[in-house]
């Protein structure tokens, strides 16, 4: 059964917040569970997918004085461990979303059955990655932090052409994203560009901040994406991931 994108829809971005530990990820999908089915809302978790067999070059293999190669080493889960995941989102009455950044976790996405898939900006313009993630009929979020006007005019002709639901997320690509740098203007732009379109927010801004989500519903951005996290005696939360009290505030 297809499946479309819901009317406002929040999206708990993980990313790598799971930490690489199996039960610290079910905990965190079992916190925001709670705090998310007060709300009259959409929700869906997020999850990232590497192949790092293939994402990271051979001549970087262990190299741990490299900031995302340490990240993504030491947080790697098997595929059994992300489809444990994936059923606990689902118990949790939330809807499944992962970020592919190679075309064998698209593979991955299919198997899972995931309800939608979304491409972080940094693969906006990769088009091998496209073509796969355009072969099946999942509705599809994308973000476009760092691309120029004509690069985004070809992804949204790429997609329309290909008859794909879909919806462009204005993101700045810095983290965390200073007041100042918001450029929440770039909601307007997207709107009056494409107005067929749907518009989101995907944010970094300081988690405790609650303002500017108010403003992109007021410019009439309807898919919302925040990373989230969960502070424990193992593990900290970096400076741009909500807390269950932050989002709490944030909905």
């Amino acid at each position: 059964m297809k499946q479309h994108l819901p009317d406002r829809l929040f999206i708990l971005e993980m990313a790598n917040n799971h930490m690489g530990d199996l039960n610290h990820g079910m905990k965190l999908i079992k916190t925001y569970g709670k705090i998310c089915k007060k709300y009259d809302f959409n929700f869906a978790i997020k999850l990232q997918y590497r192949d790092l067999d293939t994402f990271i070059h051979p001549y970087m293999k262990n190299r741990m004085d490299v900031k995302y190669i340490k990240r993504f080493t030491e947080t790697k889960l098997k595929k059994n461990d992300f489809d444990k995941l994936i059923n606990e989102i689902r118990k949790q009455s939330f809807l499944t979303i992962s970020t592919p950044f190679d075309e064998k976790s698209v593979d991955i996405i299919e198997k899972q059955n995931l309800d939608i898939i979304k491409i972080a900006s940094c693969s906006s313009t990769d088009w091998p990655l496209l073509e796969r993630v355009v072969d099946n009929d999942k509705p599809i979020i994308i973000s476009n932090a760092g691309n120029t006007l004509d690069e985004i005019d070809q992804i949204v002709n790429f997609l329309s052409h290909r008859d794909k639901e879909f919806v462009i997320m204005h993101c700045v690509g810095e983290y965390p994203t200073p007041d100042k740098n918001m450029h929440l203007s770039q909601i307007s732009l997207l709107k009056n560009r494409y107005p067929n379109v749907r518009v989101g927010f995907s944010t970094h801004e300081n988690p405790s901040n609650t303002k500017f989500i108010s403003m992109a519903i007021a410019m009439g951005a309807s898919v919302f994406e925040r990373h989230v996290g969960l502070i424990s005696d193992k593990y900290p939360i970096n400076n741009y991931s909500s807390t269950p009290e932050q989002i709490d505030s944030w909905l």
